[in-house]
């Protein structure tokens, strides 16, 4: 077996003799094959020691955790740093990022551009990577049992600290679905290059995360049913020891020896038994059958059949006496317009021939007329209406109605 130190010193000579591959991916941002002169051999040996991670289709980056060592050791400043920050506040800070990427979009300030998207890559890429891991550590954790302990009180403590590391997941992941980040991005200048690493990196895996949470939540839940199930038994368990330990003498009875079961026999819950009759042994059948004979018969549920109906005469349709009347205004209407033939008449005049039209004056029978006309009725087709109007003014938007012509045109 290979001692602690070999192991390190293994680690090493890979970085060393990949390193100008290293220092290509730390300083583009990615190495895909065409840096590795192994013809891929390298990105492979340093994706298997978990130095280089997959970021796309073909191509690697630094691991975020060896991404801070080298930041630490050339002391590179980054916008926001990963120390003492959870995930929960690295989602928060990606808006923050996009919005000083579009200011310095509207600035003009090219270099403040490349280097605020270099910054949001690298957040996002550390975001993706730390939750990928943490999933990937709890989901071994949890079909593995977690570690072992010695007591119940150790496991339920630790039961609590992975569902808190759940929670913290869970809130990290509620931050980056909920920010919208995808529309604000699509509607940024420069948001492009930003969304499409957010888009591959982050809200491709969302739901796969998702299901990773609730899997392990789902085992965590579940182991905590079981300790508390056995709770119970630990306790009791813990007092007989407690007890052989003050009594060392003390000798459990023979079992056959005794007469009668003990008084905790007593305290214990009973067993629930029920007797049935087996319908298959051929002894029973008078028994079954004195059971059978003693069900009541079930009635037929009968269905009457419905009586055929016979129509009613309807009943003769009387006049309603509150039916609308025709107003003394319309007969007189109707009474002129039926007495129209081809030689034109004047509306007033044939007023003033009229003794029971006297009430109306002269501009309300007008205007009668003109509401007849404005109906369009089929009765009034072959009726022509002229209007006679005064002079006005050309900018008053009056029009003086002084009389009304009615004629039948094709009248026999």
């Amino acid at each position: 077996m290979a001692e602690k130190s070999d192991l390190v010193i293994n680690h090493l000579e890979v970085l060393y003799k990949h390193r100008e591959l290293v220092a290509a991916a730390y300083h583009n941002g990615s190495a895909d094959t065409a840096d590795d002169p192994d013809g891929g051999r390298g990105l492979a040996r340093l994706n298997q020691a978990r130095i280089l991670v997959p970021y796309r289709e073909g191509s690697y980056r630094l691991a975020s955790s060896f991404t801070r060592h080298l930041d630490e050791v050339l002391q590179i400043e980054r916008l926001y740093s990963a120390a003492g920050s959870n995930l929960a506040e690295l989602a928060e800070h990606l808006p923050d990022i996009s919005t000083m990427v579009s200011d310095a979009a509207y600035d003009g300030n090219v270099d403040d551009v490349d280097r605020y998207i270099d910054e949001f890559d690298r957040r996002v890429f550390e975001i993706a990577d730390s939750v990928t891991g943490a999933l990937q550590s709890l989901r071994v954790q949890a079909d593995n049992n977690f570690a072992n302990v010695s007591s119940y009180a150790e496991k339920r403590k630790q039961n609590e600290f992975y569902m808190e590391r759940v929670k913290s997941l869970s809130l990290a992941l509620g931050a980056i679905h909920s920010g919208d980040l995808v529309q604000s991005l699509e509607a940024s200048p420069e948001g492009g290059r930003m969304l499409d690493t957010y888009r591959f990196q982050i809200a491709d895996h969302l739901p796969q995360w998702r299901a990773n949470l609730l899997d392990i939540t789902a085992i965590l839940r579940d182991y905590l049913f079981r300790t508390r199930q056995i709770e119970l038994i630990a306790r009791r368990m813990r007092s007989f020891e407690l007890f052989l330990r003050r009594s060392p003498g003390y000798v459990p009875p023979d079992i056959e020896i005794e007469t009668e079961a003990p008084s905790w026999a007593g305290r214990a819950i009973h067993f629930p038994l029920i007797a049935h009759a087996d319908v298959q042994d051929s002894g029973n059948d008078e028994l079954l059958l004195e059971i059978a004979r003693s069900i009541p018969d079930v009635k037929a549920l009968t269905v009457a059949q419905p009586r055929l109906g016979t129509l009613l005469p309807d009943s003769p349709i009387e006049q309603d006496a509150d039916e609308a009347q025709a107003m003394f205004w319309e007969r007189a209407v109707r009474q002129m317009l039926e007495g129209l033939g081809r030689e034109a008449v004047s509306a007033t005049a044939w007023k003033a021939g009229q003794a029971a039209c006297a009430g109306i004056a002269d501009d309300i029978w007008l205007l009668c007329l003109l509401h007849e006309e404005a109906n369009g009725l089929a009765r009034n087709a072959s009726i022509l209406f002229e209007h006679i109007t005064l002079p006005t003014s050309r900018l008053s938007g009056n029009i003086l109605l002084a009389d009304i012509r009615l004629s039948k045109p094709e009248h026999a």
